[in-house]
């Protein structure tokens, strides 16, 4: 899934548990996992390459590292925004970004591992790995599941709780 998605998801957790802040973040992250096993779309990174045995000498000079850089960051934002909008009031905010950061960690703690393959990042990223989908969806179905998935769980969630 896109970061987007995770965050929204991670924010609607945190509407309904905005009291219990450390139940948030870990249900938040393991939301990630979740609904990384459904079949969905995610953006190609080619310059930032996170697959064993990818090395990155030289990714400064690749000018589509920025590329994707602006795109990752985007991405976060907009979903960190989304599930601000969507979820938080002046008493909830802290606790609605906390869920949505928890949400989206998993992705660039992959990135950390790549950095420090220790434990127990490389335990988390071969679950990251395991749990992730193995069938990948065309960008047009792809991209709309997910919006139709994040719009699914903000309605229920705000006509719920």
């Amino acid at each position: 899934m896109i970061l987007s998605t995770h965050a929204v998801v991670g924010g609607a957790i945190a509407s309904l548990l905005p009291s219990h802040p450390v139940l948030v973040a870990v249900a938040a992250f393991a939301s990630h996992f979740a609904i990384d096993a459904i079949p969905h779309w995610d953006y190609p990174l080619r310059a930032i390459k996170l697959k064993r045995g990818a090395h990155n000498r030289g990714l400064l000079a690749d000018p589509r590292f920025f590329f994707e850089l602006a795109l990752i960051g985007f991405d976060a934002c907009a979903g960190l925004l989304m599930a601000i909008w969507l979820f938080a009031t002046p008493a909830t905010i802290v606790v609605i970004v906390l869920g949505a950061l928890a949400g989206m960690s998993p992705d660039p703690l992959r990135v950390v591992h790549r950095a420090l393959p220790k434990q127990p990042l490389t335990t988390l990223q071969r679950f990251h790995r395991w749990a992730h989908t193995k069938r990948t969806l065309s960008w047009p179905l792809g991209i709309s599941s997910q919006v139709l998935f994040a719009a699914s769980v903000s309605w229920i969630v705000l006509t719920v709780g």
